[in-house]
């Protein structure tokens, strides 16, 4: 669906003259992530309203996004399993984040917190096979990646001690739990090839 879909509108653009024939690859790719973008986050904010967790969705989102961008990890071979693991994820981390909340372990969370966040900085950025980094980036997105989860650990640390930011601060430290664990996945994969 995703292809097909990117595939049209490149093929618009073409023939309108909008784009030469040579950038159509470039073209082809830049649409197919921008539409499976757009349905991956479409998607996760239905399951948030469905859930009345929408709020916390966005933060989660807003969150994630930026510092996956720059850790890298594990990576999905098509768009439609790309979509069921982060659809997976999400419905995960609000059940496992409702349990730990209701029964007041958020001590779990912080020291699992605590744990990814060392093991981001030693792991990230993981490089895509198909999107190698050069030194220069590597160590440009090594320091974006350290004040992102830097933000979003002291947001967490900071608000899980009010009531009012309680829960939104579970679910920003779960953004760091789940950045480390498809950062190790993404490890697993490139190991087996």
């Amino acid at each position: 669906m995703v292809e097909s879909f990117a595939n049209k509108v490149t093929s618009f653009l073409i023939c309108n003259k909008t784009i030469n024939d040579e950038e159509y690859d470039l073209y082809l790719y830049a649409f197919e992530t921008l539409i499976a973008f757009i349905v991956n986050i479409s998607a996760i904010l239905f399951i948030g309203y469905v859930l009345n967790r929408l709020s916390e969705t966005i933060l989660f989102l807003v969150c994630y996004c930026p510092i996956r961008q720059f850790t890298g990890g594990y990576h999905a071979d098509n768009y439609k399993k790309c979509l069921i693991v982060f659809i997976s994820i999400y419905i995960t981390n609000i059940y496992l984040v409702n349990i730990l909340s209701y029964k007041k372990l958020d001590f779990i969370i912080i020291i699992l917190m605590f744990l990814s966040y060392i093991g981001i900085c030693y792991l990230a950025p993981l490089e895509h096979r198909n999107k190698p980094l050069s030194k220069k980036e590597r160590i440009n997105y090594k320091r974006i990646t350290i004040c992102l989860i830097g933000v979003v650990f002291l947001f967490s640390i900071i608000g899980i001690n009010f009531k009012l930011t309680y829960e939104h601060s579970l679910y920003a430290a779960s953004v760091i739990i789940w950045i480390f664990i498809m950062l190790n996945l993404g490890i697993i994969k490139s190991k087996r090839g």
